[in-house]
């Protein structure tokens, strides 16, 4: 018997940039391509590996582009499974399980030892439900950073293994998990310190019995290549903010046969784009030309404008609004020599500074702008400095 899955990721609903930028039009450019895929196909599984939502509490508007895409889906019908991701709340997703019972839709929202195996003897299919694990639900508090790293890992691992046994008489085996992984290309968008090595987490502690590991959490589509079986991060569905500017998007698209000898076929599926963002640099060579190549209506642009003096910057500013209206979301200055004013201008205090001292160089920086230092700040760094 073959079964047939997608694998999606980090949806981001109610996502918004500069100048309050709406991106759920973006993201339902992108679910009603799935929706017509998974139609055409005969798709048997959408797995949705975490972040639903951009934040906590979401808007009236994405819950009912979420709630409204997951019901399309279940009456094709395909059956959605998905997990709870570090932007959404637990509470909030596991405030839909009635609802979503009533349409055949699996929430796991939170890590439950009893209940994060889902089984189809019929189609002779098990899947492992991981979703997303602070630090602190499952480690101790460690005042040493590589302790606590350790034991994060090791006890998702436990996890992995556990899960693994529960379904190892199973014909087809997947996991879905929203973790991160040591080795993966990460974009700049991924800022939480939940995509630090302090979360990251050995690729061959994936065990090898699964037949597809479906992830979530890291918005750039990859395979891993150091895991032990077919597993992916198939990335957010759209441009997330301009850490993504540039890259293009994609779901997978599985076929899992226990009868063939080649049991997983994997294709990767492009999704088009709504609307593109772009970062540029303006530099103090380049002349009007150079933006108005980029000035196109489904591209929106961050600007940084190289220049000699603030004054300067003004000036230039006016040409890029000019020249991309309504499209520029973003402009900022970048002084041609400003990595080195702050050392060529010391205070008496600063020219005794140790720049190797990261610890030295916060204080000094915060000092010079009249601005207290962060003791959280503080901390951090003296945790990450090598011992003396």
């Amino acid at each position: 018997m073959v079964v047939k899955l997608v694998h999606i990721a980090d949806l981001h609903a109610g996502k918004t940039n500069a100048r309050l930028l709406n991106r759920n039009e973006d993201l339902l450019h992108s679910l009603e391509q799935v929706y017509t895929f998974l139609k055409e196909e005969k798709v048997d599984f959408l797995l949705i590996a975490g972040d639903i939502f951009d934040k906590k509490r979401p808007d009236p508007e994405s819950q009912q582009l979420i709630t409204e895409f997951l019901v399309k889906v279940s009456q094709i019908p395909t059956k959605v499974i998905l997990i709870g991701g570090n932007h959404d709340s637990a509470s909030y997703l596991s405030s839909f399980i009635p609802w979503a019972n009533h349409f055949g839709v699996k929430i796991y929202s939170t890590f439950r030892k009893e209940d994060f195996v889902y089984t189809l003897p019929e189609k002779g299919i098990a899947f492992v439900l991981v979703p997303f694990l602070s630090e602190r639900a499952i480690t101790h508090l460690e005042e040493d950073s590589d302790k606590a790293k350790i034991q994060y890992a090791e006890k998702i691992k436990k996890v992995l293994h556990y899960g693994a046994q529960k379904v190892k008489d199973f014909p087809l085996k997947v996991l879905m998990a929203h973790l991160y992984f040591e080795g993966v290309k990460i974009g700049n968008t991924e800022k939480e310190v939940t995509v630090s090595q302090a979360y990251a987490i050995p690729q061959n502690y994936i065990p090898d019995i699964f037949d597809y590991v479906a992830l979530g959490h890291v918005h750039r589509w990859q395979k891993l290549e150091q895991a032990p079986t077919e597993t992916y991060y198939t990335g957010s569905l759209y441009q997330l903010d301009f850490g993504e500017s540039g890259q293009d998007k994609y779901f997978n698209y599985i076929g899992l046969n226990s009868d063939s000898y080649q049991k997983v076929e994997v294709e990767k599926i492009k999704l088009s784009l709504k609307r593109k963002l772009l970062k540029l640099l303006w530099t103090k060579e380049q002349n009007e030309s150079f933006l108005s190549q980029y000035k196109k209506p489904d591209t929106y642009v961050w600007v940084e404008i190289e220049v000699d003096t603030p004054a300067e910057f003004h000036l230039k500013k006016h040409t890029v609004e000019r020249i991309f209206g309504d499209n520029l979301l973003k402009v900022t200055m970048r002084l041609k020599n400003q990595k080195r004013k702050f050392f060529n201008n010391p205070t008496k205090e600063s020219s005794k500074l140790n720049i190797y001292d990261p610890v030295e160089v916060y204080k000094e920086y915060r000092k010079r702008r009249g601005k207290p230092t962060n003791e959280e700040i503080l901390k951090l760094l003296r945790e990450l400095m090598p011992p003396s």
